[in-house]
């Protein structure tokens, strides 16, 4: 989350997400928690976790959170149009690599967490 050209906060807003579409209670809470404690308002976040279109950044970190979504869910139609399409506002190889790495974490972490979870 210490990345030089994505606005850190970027990424709970991600987790978020990806926590809403996959269902994954524990991470929905604290994710809101983390983003409350970063001073955004409940109902911007709420409006995040179902569409990124809403996430409080500009254009160019929204087509990222879109194509990182894509990338992770939706992998065998991920192109090099989607790729130019990031290029071009100027998203960096490393970049896009981060943030889809990132989503690609907590989709297996949240998996992780929710198989240990009928444990307790």
């Amino acid at each position: 989350m210490k990345h030089k050209t994505i606005n850190p906060d970027y990424f709970g807003f991600l987790r978020l997400f990806i926590a809403n579409q996959e269902g994954f209670n524990y991470c929905i809470g604290f994710n809101t928690t983390l983003l409350q404690a970063k001073n955004y308002n409940l109902e911007v976040i709420d409006s995040s976790k179902s569409n990124l279109s809403q996430i409080p950044f500009d254009d160019k970190h929204k087509l990222l959170a879109i194509k990182s979504i894509k990338a992770i869910f939706d992998s065998k139609n991920f192109n090099q149009n989607d790729f130019n399409e990031l290029y071009n506002v100027g998203w960096s190889d490393k970049d896009i690599f981060d943030s889809i790495e990132h989503a690609g974490f907590m989709l297996r972490n949240g998996r992780i967490l929710t198989a240990y979870s009928i444990k307790s």
